[in-house]
Parts: structure tokens; C-alpha cells; sequence
């Protein structure tokens, strides 16, 4: 889930942004639907969202993003199977869960984390450098 914050001020441009294309794996809807707003206002292409293991892997073998925001538990299918095609392209991810890091499979610890709930900016921040 993701905890909105009240800017002072306008949100960044997405100028710097390029419209980098962000792939989002989420399996729940308002989740997904939360991530997929505040990821574009703040100039990020959205690709998906998607809720299985099969989607994300068909989508990122028919036209791979620039990123990822990678759920660690989905409706059908692996997380580590998404990772592990993101990494055969060499795109970057971002892990979001709402278990600890140290619970994580192998081929997801290497990968920059964001706790879930997660503030907006801890979001856009981690995207930002991740991708």
C-alpha cells in the first residue's frame, strides 16, 4: 500500500524522468492501481500493471521496460520468475513487500527493497536511482 504525503510544493517535473517506461507487478488491484498514479505523476511511462508471474514475463520478453516494481507475493506464478527475466534483459527492479527483507528468495536480496506501506517519496526516490 502506499501512504500518500502532502507536498508543500509542486511535485518534481518528470523532465528528468525521459517517460522511462515502469513495468508494475502487483497482484492487488487498488495497490497496483495507487502505484500506477503516483509512478506517472511523476513522469514515469506505465506498463501493466500486471498480477501474474506469466503477464509480467510475456510483457517484459515482448517489449522490456526500463524498470520494474516487483511484489514478492503474486495471484499466480513466482516472483523469482519475474526477476530472473528482468535480469536476463538487464532491467532494474525495485522489490516491494510487506515482509522483511530477510524473508526474501536469493535472486530477490540483491535488489533495492521498499518496505510496504512505503511514502510516496520513498517510492519515487528509490525508482529514481534504481532506474
Amino acid at each position: 500500500m502506499l501512504a500518500r504525503e502532502r507536498s508543500v510544493g509542486p511535485r518534481r517535473s518528470g523532465a528528468d524522468l525521459n517517460g522511462k517506461r515502469v513495468l508494475i507487478v502487483e497482484d492487488d488491484y487498488l495497490t497496483a492501481q495507487g502505484l500506477s498514479h503516483t509512478i506517472a505523476d511523476y513522469g514515469f511511462t506505465v506498463v501493466g500493471p500486471v498480477d501474474t508471474a506469466d503477464r509480467a514475463v510475456h510483457l517484459i520478453g515482448h517489449e522490456p521496460p526500463d524498470g520494474a516494481l516487483l511484489d514478492v507475493r503474486l495471484r499466480e506464478g513466482s516472483a523469482v520468475e519475474v526477476a530472473k527475466a528482468l535480469l536476463k534483459r538487464g532491467v532494474p527492479f525495485v522489490v516491494m513487500s510487506g515482509y522483511s527483507r530477510d524473508t526474501l528468495p536469493l535472486e530477490l536480496k540483491k535488489a533495492p527493497f521498499v518496505a510496504k506501506p512505503m511514502s510516496e517519496s520513498e517510492l519515487i526516490d528509490t525508482a529514481r536511482s534504481t532506474f
